[in-house]
């Protein structure tokens, strides 16, 4: 009896040696060459970060590595590119929060036995974009703002909980992209052909 016991139990120990070990899904990043690179008809480029993290709930962006701030400067980087004589460009980021609030759970019982939404995650960017070209006479300012949000069910483990946040922060950049781009070759003289 004890040796069939012994023998079941190395058994199912060693088929559980045997399970395949399936890859973690990656956390996303920021990648430059998501983004196309705007030459910009300035001579430098000038990023400023008004937006203080408070620090306390519901903001979350002091705990997040990377946070928005983060993305957005290297974002700025990367794609508004100086290739001018002469001018400034500078990048004002006004906001770039994250808020992670918890989900009201239903009372019932049928609720307690379904996969429900635990948290929300939303994510807020805001920039102004300030350019002076003395030359030609010329100056623009340009405002952006993009909010991207999303869900996360109680089942999920934390992994998908900062592949969520990722994701979040990438989907909110990327609006932020579409709508600065919009206007920046929307006014004259800024982009350099």
């Amino acid at each position: 009896m004890r040796f069939s016991i012994l023998t079941m139990l190395l058994c199912i120990f060693f088929s559980a040696c045997s399970q395949k070990i399936y890859d973690e899904p990656k956390i996303p990043t920021f990648q430059s060459s998501d983004f196309l690179p705007l030459s910009i008809n300035a001579r430098k480029l000038v990023v400023i970060q008004n937006w203080k993290m408070p620090g306390e709930e519901p903001f979350n962006e002091h705990l997040i590595m990377p946070n928005p701030s983060s993305v957005i400067t290297e974002w700025a980087s990367n794609t508004l590119l100086p290739a001018g004589s002469s001018g400034d460009l500078t990048l004002d980021i006004r906001r770039a929060s994250i808020i992670i609030t918890d989900i009201q759970q239903a009372d019932s019982i049928t609720g307690q036995f379904k996969d429900n939404q635990k948290s929300k995650i939303e994510v807020e960017m805001a920039g102004q974009i300030m350019w002076i070209q003395p030359v030609t006479a010329q100056t623009g300012f340009l405002d952006a703002r993009s909010k991207s949000s999303t869900t996360v069910s109680e089942s999920s483990s934390p992994l998908d909980f900062d592949i969520a946040i990722q994701e979040t922060i990438l989907s909110a950049l990327a609006g932020f992209d579409r709508k600065l781009r919009l206007e920046i070759e929307n006014l004259d003289g800024m982009i350099l052909q």
